[in-house]
């Protein structure tokens, strides 16, 4: 009789190789509030972070709306119908520690029970861009990259 443990083992190898492999993509997220106004709370998740290249950091972020944040989003995104349930945004940013810059690589609107309404690749489209004092994404960077 011929063991099974070898091919449990080359499908596990195969299935953990073939996921991304990001505390996110296994559902530990670590999210923290940066800030919050009448249309939305803006976190960070200190668990994606991860080091694409020396000096940069890629994060995550999530917009979370409130029903009037929710109604002026559908507005900006044009193409989801304003009927839709979008609940939330998620960002992925590159942040250039040294230069205080980031560059947003894609943004994926879900709804409430995290439906995808709308994902889009930003990466080719985007410019590296100053990350002025006191803004949402100068203070996750500030968390992110430990200054």
């Amino acid at each position: 009789m011929r063991s099974t443990m070898p091919i449990i083992g080359l499908a596990f190898l195969f299935l953990t190789m073939s996921v991304p492999f990001t505390p996110s993509a296994f559902g530990a997220e670590n999210w923290i509030l940066i800030d919050q106004n009448n249309d939305s709370g803006f976190f960070y998740d200190r668990d994606s972070k991860s080091v694409p290249t020396v000096g940069v950091v890629r994060v995550t972020t999530r917009v979370v709306y409130t029903d009037q944040g929710k109604v002026e989003a559908l507005k900006t995104l044009g193409t989801v119908p304003e009927s839709a349930e979008l609940h939330e945004t998620r960002y992925v940013y590159d942040i250039d520690c040294e230069e205080r810059e980031a560059r947003l690589l894609a943004s994926t609107h879900l709804d409430k029970s995290g439906g995808i309404l709308k994902s889009t690749d930003l990466g080719i489209f985007t410019e590296w861009e100053y990350l002025l004092p006191q803004t949402r994404m100068a203070l996750v960077a500030q968390e992110a990259c430990g200054q």
